[in-house]
């Protein structure tokens, strides 16, 4: 029996461990760097998108919440693009990348999100 007691605990911290830490987006947090990268972004991508990113907002709404960044045009689309985290490995060079894009339309308005990795 306590053998039983000892496998379910374990799977159980196992479940808890594995589960992905989420957090409340706030602005001023979004746009620090800690050291060298952007990590703590990726746990507030969730809260983001649901309360924050909007059918029907526009791009400089968006660029006003999220700060400038990198942003791609074309004809057809608008993108922005910010660095979620990045690993350098034992080099100076990125070997791993995380970004988040946010696409809107050539009239400025939201579309999507999307996670690069």
């Amino acid at each position: 029996m306590k053998k039983l007691y000892t496998i379910i605990f374990i799977i159980s911290i196992l479940f808890i461990s594995c589960e992905q830490k989420q957090v409340k987006f706030e602005q001023n947090k979004w746009k620090t760097r800690n050291d060298i990268d952007y990590n703590h972004r990726e746990f507030m991508i969730q809260d983001l998108k649901e309360n924050y990113l909007k059918p029907g907002i526009k791009y400089k709404e968006v660029e006003k919440l999220l700060g400038g960044n990198y942003n791609e045009r074309s004809e057809d689309s608008i993108q922005l693009q910010y660095e979620i985290y990045v690993d350098f490995g034992t080099d100076i060079d990125p070997v791993e990348t995380k970004t988040f894009i946010v696409n809107f339309t050539s009239d400025s308005v939201f579309v999507n999100t999307r996670i690069d990795h």
